[in-house]
């Protein structure tokens, strides 16, 4: 490395560069290092900035020729491996240590670990937590067991692991705000509106307690329930979240909810953006309209009025949207009956805009999922001795005179013939592929109501993670403290993989990303020198994005531990 003087308009600037030679071309060519600034500036700091950065160029050339120059080590082909040494250590975590310390969570732990008599690092523990959710979901347990698989210390036992539970219980709200200013920080803050989605929870515990409630669960199942809100801000980043009983009335609990976010958050507005289980008049007009926030949600199209039937298969007034999609919209009145605060009902008009849009890919995928339902339809009718009411499930809409014992569930045969309701499967294909959203928002676009309903299935795929990927579901623990630590480690957890696709402009799925980061691993070769054993394209945009470079083959253990430290002075 040497350094140039370049002759530009405002004076003569200095910059350290490096020779290297054209892999294809074979001619020799620079790089730009450092540049070092304005020779005119220098000279009121350097008594000879020339000579001073000619003796800087010199030590990093040095130093370059360090790092690169080749390492011989010696191999004993007959050395054997020591039992229960795991030579493989995962890499890929260097992204999420990035956003881990762009939060300054670290700092938020261990100023919480001051005020506490403890002899183990509740951040550290985090970290284990988190990252194993992302790259290694499982239990608890599970993930402990995946402790020797990161470079970073965890010398913690499996019981320190659960007596801090309760801390991070205690620190949840404290945590949940947190981040929430530290992202306000770095990403800046939409005061205008956030969305809020709200999905049920089952516990594998034989006894309800005041958190865990029975009730009605989407996948009609009869164990214990909470439910869990989730506050989004309009970058899709997680803001807040609650967990509270199950009820089967939403009014009671999102009102309250909604008024506390926008005074917590200082928001003028909440958008619920939710499916067709929040189209109930009380919900929509009680607990959303009345408090000044907004609405969109799916209406079903199949059960609709046939007002609605028609407008949706009228053709007229469709324009394109993007590639294989249509929409159309209009703004009516739709008459509902409310519950007013004394227990009467009455009759009030909601002023909303209808969205009608129509996507070809999703209606083939209709009709694929169609005929599954279509063949056990056909099998119940063949063989209904081998079905009850539980096992018909999604298909007896299908089966015309299907009736079952009162008793026990059994599908009875000595009525009339069962057969397959042709009628309704083609009323049914007329609408594959069609969706309609309702919406209070008057003033947004086609364009904007569509991509914010997007925004919904991004959420959900965000419970998705939580609930399968991250396995919040089933939540095996009991006590409170254990369930809402377990929730606040899937909350951040959901953050820095928001984090990740925002710092990826979501480039590449969020699952494809995780898939590199878990491959990326480092595997211990002789001496202190480890082999990195996965590299691709998803890697060097992470990799760019968030300055971690992933490129290099071979390192020993301390440049590693140097490229993670630097991760956590971000």
């Amino acid at each position: 490395m040497f350094l140039i003087k370049e002759k530009r308009k405002n004076g003569t600037n200095l910059c350290i560069v490096q020779s290297y030679r054209d892999p294809i071309t074979k001619v020799s060519k620079t790089k730009r290092i450092m540049n070092v600034g304005y020779l005119e500036d220098l000279q009121k700091q350097y008594d000879d900035p020339i000579a001073h950065f000619q003796e800087v160029a010199k030590q990093m050339t040095e130093e370059y020729s360090t790092k690169t120059k080749p390492t011989y080590l010696t191999i004993n082909p007959a050395k054997s491996l020591d039992q229960g040494v795991d030579l493989i250590k995962n890499y890929g975590y260097a992204a999420l240590s990035a956003l881990y310390h762009e939060l300054k969570l670290d700092v938020f732990f261990r100023g919480r670990q001051r005020t506490v008599d403890i002899d183990y690092s509740l951040n550290s523990i985090m970290k284990l937590l988190v990252y194993g959710r992302i790259l290694y979901p499982g239990s608890e347990k599970q993930i402990y067991g995946k402790k020797d698989r990161l470079f970073d210390k965890t010398d913690f036992t499996l019981d320190d692991l659960y007596h801090s539970f309760p801390y991070f219980h205690q620190y949840k709200n404290q945590l949940q705000s947190w981040i929430h200013d530290r992202i306000c920080e770095n990403y800046g803050k939409d005061t205008t509106q956030m969305y809020y989605y709200v999905t049920n929870h089952y516990f594998e515990v034989s006894e309800q307690d005041l958190l865990q409630k029975k009730g009605v669960s989407r996948e009609y199942r009869e164990d214990p329930i909470i439910q869990m809100g989730l506050f989004v801000d309009t970058n899709r980043l997680p803001v807040s979240y609650e967990l509270f009983p199950r009820v089967r009335d939403d009014v009671p609990l999102l009102k309250p909810a909604l008024k506390k976010a926008r005074y917590n958050f200082g928001v003028d507005k909440v958008v619920i953006v939710d499916d067709n289980r929040s189209n109930n008049a009380d919900v929509l007009y009680n607990s959303v309209l009345s408090g000044g926030n907004g609405y969109i949600i799916s209406q079903t199209i199949r059960n609709a009025k046939p007002e609605i039937k028609k407008y949706v298969l009228n053709q007229d007034g469709y324009r394109p949207l993007g590639k294989d999609c249509k929409i159309k919209s209009r703004v009516c009145k739709r008459e509902v009956r409310i519950t007013t605060p004394d227990g009467k009902k009455k009759t009030v008009l909601l002023k909303e805009k209808q969205i009608v849009f129509y996507n070809d890919i999703h209606a083939r995928w209709a009709i694929a999922e169609r005929e599954d339902v279509i063949l056990k339809s056909k099998d119940i009718i063949a063989s209904p001795e081998k079905y009850n009411k539980a096992t018909t499930y999604g298909a007896a809409t299908y089966v015309k005179n299907l009736e079952y014992d009162k008793k026990t569930g059994a599908v009875i045969q000595d009525r009339q013939g069962l057969y397959l309701d042709e009628k309704s499967l083609r009323e049914e294909e007329k609408y594959d592929g069609y969706y309609m959203l309702l919406t209070s928002e008057l003033d947004m676009s086609e364009e904007e109501i569509v991509d914010v309903y997007t925004g919904l299935w991004e959420i959900e795929n965000s419970f998705r993670l939580i609930n399968s990927t991250f396995h919040a579901r089933p939540d095996y623990v009991s006590r409170a403290d254990h369930m809402y630590t377990h929730f606040s480690t899937c909350f951040v957890a959901l953050t820095l993989t928001r984090l990740l696709e925002l710092k990826t402009q979501r480039k590449y799925p969020l699952q494809q990303v995780i898939r590199s980061l878990k491959k990326c691993s480092c595997v211990h070769i002789e001496d202190n020198y480890y082999v990195t054993t996965y590299y691709d394209d998803v890697l060097e945009f992470v990799g760019n994005s968030l300055g971690v470079d992933f490129s290099k083959r071979y390192g020993t253990l301390c440049t590693i531990k140097e490229n993670l430290g630097a991760t956590k002075k971000r």
